[in-house]
């Protein structure tokens, strides 16, 4: 009776032994027959972008580069991984992986797209022009970079079209810094804001108001024939703007605003006499 229990327990651990080995095989089996191809893989993440589920979209995006390091499908999946970042406002994360790609992949095929896209990213943070404008500043820089290394691209043509609103935005807040200072009695420090607009900023929105309000700055330091200098340069450029008519009654001595309007009355020209 006992040697009976013996043999059906050896018979037992014999059939466990091969349930567990059949179990353990078709795993294994299963694994392989359900393990995504990256072209799979990528079209699934194609699809959850689609439907606007970003994160579910980067996710499978990193599973082909992860799964399929060597896949011509795994520099796109990196780029769509990041723009999925992008579009769920990730940016902090979705710079970094642009950074890490344009090192990785300083002349590749997607380098000029991962270019503009860090650019992007930072032109999505850019404020109010009366806050801090670093982010306008590197946006800028991208963008300038775009420019000057893919001038021939859609991309390049985007990229001056940003320019020309983050140099205005820029302007606007180095205006608004000159004026706080003229509000301040700091006719000095606002001469350098309005210096600087004039300099780097020259073709922005904000000239004539700068020119204005460099004519104020300087009658308040007593330097009345430099003002009139402004005024007068104001006047040339900028004949019919409101600024214009608002400075002929800033001085009082209106005589200077009718010197002869030469070639002398250009910005550049201005400030290698005046600076």
């Amino acid at each position: 009776m006992i040697e009976l229990r013996k043999k059906n327990l050896i018979i037992f651990k014999i059939f466990f032994l091969i349930f567990i080995l059949s179990n353990c095989t078709n795993t294994k089996s299963n694994n392989k027959i359900t393990q995504s191809s990256d072209i799979e893989l990528y079209s699934k993440g194609l699809t959850s972008f689609k439907k606007g589920n970003f994160s579910t979209a980067t996710l499978e995006f990193d599973d082909v580069f992860l799964n399929y390091p060597f896949s011509s499908l795994s520099s796109k999946s990196e780029i769509m991984s990041a723009y999925s970042l992008y579009q769920k406002n990730d940016i902090k994360k979705a710079v970094a992986k642009l950074s890490s790609f344009i090192e990785m992949n300083p002349k590749g095929e997607l380098t000029e797209y991962a270019h503009y896209l860090l650019a992007m990213c930072y032109y999505a943070q850019v404020s109010s022009e009366d806050k801090d404008p670093s982010t306008s500043i590197k946006s800028l820089k991208y963008f300038k970079l775009i420019i000057t290394k893919y001038p021939n691209t859609v991309y390049a043509k985007d990229a001056k079209l940003k320019i020309q609103l983050l140099e205005n935005t820029l302007a606007k807040n180095e205006l608004n810094v000159g004026k706080f200072y003229l509000r301040k009695s700091a006719p000095g420090s606002s001469i350098k804001r309005f210096k600087s607009i004039l300099q780097n900023y020259q073709n922005t929105s904000v000239i004539p108001e700068t020119l204005y309000r460099l004519s104020e700055a300087l009658l308040m330091l007593g330097l009345k024939d430099e003002a009139t200098k402004s005024n007068a340069l104001l006047d040339y450029n900028f004949p019919k703007n409101d600024w214009t008519k608002l400075s002929k009654t800033l001085l009082k001595n209106e005589s200077g605003l009718n010197q002869q309007k030469d070639n002398k009355f250009s910005i550049i020209n201005y400030f290698k006499d005046f600076f």
